[in-house]
């Protein structure tokens, strides 16, 4: 995967866990991919709020980000 903060402007991500579960995040902003965590923001499309994530690195299986 990559590593280090990826720019993007409000872009959809897709995250595969490796329990098999996928997620969708819209709008995603500030993006940062280490060693032990991806970080960014991202605009709940059902809440109507924004939020940030943090994901462990030891549970995605990938993800995929729009360009």
């Amino acid at each position: 995967m990559r590593k280090g903060v990826i720019t993007i402007n409000k872009n959809s991500l897709i995250i595969w866990l490796l329990t098999g579960e996928t997620l969708k995040f819209e709008g995603v902003e500030n993006l940062e991919n280490n060693d032990n965590e991806l970080n960014f923001d991202y605009f709940g499309v059902s809440t109507q709020v924004k939020r940030s994530a943090v994901f462990n690195q030891l549970n995605i299986a990938g993800f995929a980000l729009e360009q």
